[in-house]
């Protein structure tokens, strides 16, 4: 079902000018805002950039900054810092709309999915499963240390993403 799912997904990035993922965690202060501002930047430059949006939210708890430690961790991968500073984390419920327009949901957490209003769940996959065929959670480090563990399961997903999505265009 996911191997279907998934190449439907990728099917309507080939077909489509425009696709906007949107990488789902509890709090969007570590693994998801790390997701999206790693991914942007690994897309740059590449046949994917316009054709991209990248964004991201929390689905458990609201908070108002980004974590010290992506902070560091995505100084350390070469991102901006003022592209860092603009971050604002984003509660799903404060965006009652936020998974309408997006293409893919790609979640951290099994048990992220329940909170994915009903309506788009079929769009929303677990980021393992989606990039390795693994369906097994990427940890939050906030519980389950170190971070740099949880940080390079996630960027090793995307830089099999970003290979998945250029194959899926030409």
């Amino acid at each position: 079902m996911i191997r279907r799912n998934k190449e439907l997904i990728l099917g309507k990035l080939s077909h489509s000018s425009q696709f906007k993922i949107n990488f789902v965690c509890s709090g969007n202060i570590i693994r998801s805002p790390y997701a999206q501002l790693l991914f942007t930047y690994i897309i740059k430059n590449s046949e994917l950039e316009n054709r991209i949006t990248v964004e991201s939210s929390g689905v458990k708890y609201r908070n108002c900054q980004i974590s010290c430690e992506s902070y560091q961790m995505l100084l350390t991968e070469g991102i901006p810092e003022e592209k860092i500073l603009k971050f604002t984390p984003r509660f799903f419920i404060d965006y009652p709309h936020i998974y309408e327009d997006v293409d893919l949901i790609l979640v951290m957490e099994k048990n992220h999915i329940k909170y994915i209003p009903e309506q788009f769940r079929e769009k929303a996959f677990l980021l393992l499963e989606f990039t390795q065929g693994d369906a097994i959670d990427v940890p939050d480090p906030y519980f389950d240390p170190p971070y740099e563990r949880v940080f390079s399961m996630i960027k090793q997903s995307l830089l099999i993403l970003k290979d998945q999505m250029l194959k899926s265009i030409q």
